[in-house]
């Protein structure tokens, strides 16, 4: 994760699937925010870590554009990145791609608001954590078929 992109796989469940066959709306949003919670976790700024910077993250906008349906038993790869960290406010990016023919099925932007852990106002992002993350302004070229 040099380059600040986070990458993992994932491999679609049943349970993930809805009644039309794919990959529900609301799974993809819970996958959003997973995978955001896996990107800082793997900084060592997991929840109760940033609980005790006296921080919390709280989500004020997310933005999902669907391209392409997933099925079930499909392997996944996705994708974070964090692209403004300012004041109180991060912008995050996700893109969730098929592995075998590197289709990209869904991308979504995040707008997360930083608040004081007591009083869940807005507070200004701890030197600690805008240190722990490499912004990316430009968006990385999507993973080709086959990696993960």
């Amino acid at each position: 994760m040099s380059d600040g992109v986070f990458r993992r796989a994932r491999t679609v469940r049943a349970k993930d699937i809805d009644l039309l066959g794919h990959v529900n709306n609301a799974v993809w949003l819970n996958f959003v925010v997973r995978l955001a919670e896996a990107h800082s976790s793997s900084l060592g700024l997991d929840f109760e870590t940033v609980r005790d910077l006296g921080g919390l993250w709280i989500v004020r906008r997310h933005e999902i554009d669907y391209r392409a349906p997933a099925l079930c038993d499909e392997e996944l790869v996705e994708e974070t990145w964090v692209s403004r960290l300012r004041g109180a406010r991060s912008v995050r990016h996700s893109r969730f791609t098929r592995r075998h023919d590197g289709t990209e099925l869904v991308r979504a932007i995040t707008q997360w608001a930083f608040v004081d852990a007591k009083t869940q106002r807005p507070a200004r992002i701890r030197p600690e954590i805008l240190s722990a993350f490499t912004l990316v302004e430009a968006e990385p070229a999507a993973p080709g078929a086959g990696v993960a």
